[in-house]
């Protein structure tokens, strides 16, 4: 069994939503509102096609992780390595053309000594940071929380 390095798949992750999402920034965009009544909570068609072509990535190198998605929902959020996506953080700011927004990339595991990795993105610009999880973030941010 090989090692691997889940830390350059997500910098590929997030390289490959920003040149999804980048030719849709301070254009005209129709927008849908996701949200319950009296919720604004927009999406558009840069938050979709983004998300699905991360998850394109993911299926084809990882088909046995699940995925949960703020677009689409989610897939097998019982695997042992889960994906958490947030194609576009911020799409008021998004849709607003207001450079506020981000990529949100995480990767959580079953097992407690498994490595967790987490990255937000900046599309178009030299600004990510991946790094290392906390603990907190599995009891708090996993698709199996509860809080």
């Amino acid at each position: 069994m090989t090692a691997v390095d889940f830390g350059s798949f997500v910098e590929e992750l997030a390289a490959k939503s920003g040149e999804v999402i980048l030719p849709f920034f301070r254009t005209s965009l129709s927008i849908d509102n996701k949200g319950t009544v009296g919720r604004f909570d927009p999406v558009t068609a840069a938050d979709r096609a983004a998300e699905a072509a991360m998850r394109a990535l993911i299926h084809k190198a990882f088909p046995e992780h699940g995925i949960v998605g703020e677009e689409y929902g989610s897939e097998h959020p019982d695997a042992e390595y889960v994906w958490v996506l947030d194609p576009i953080d911020g799409t008021k700011s998004f849709i607003c053309g207001m450079p506020a927004w981000g990529t949100l990339i995480g990767l959580t595991a079953l097992r407690e000594t498994a490595r967790r990795r987490a990255i937000a993105a900046r599309p178009g610009t030299a600004s990510s940071a991946c790094v290392p999880a906390p603990r907190w973030t599995r009891r708090c941010c996993s698709p199996r929380a509860r809080c």
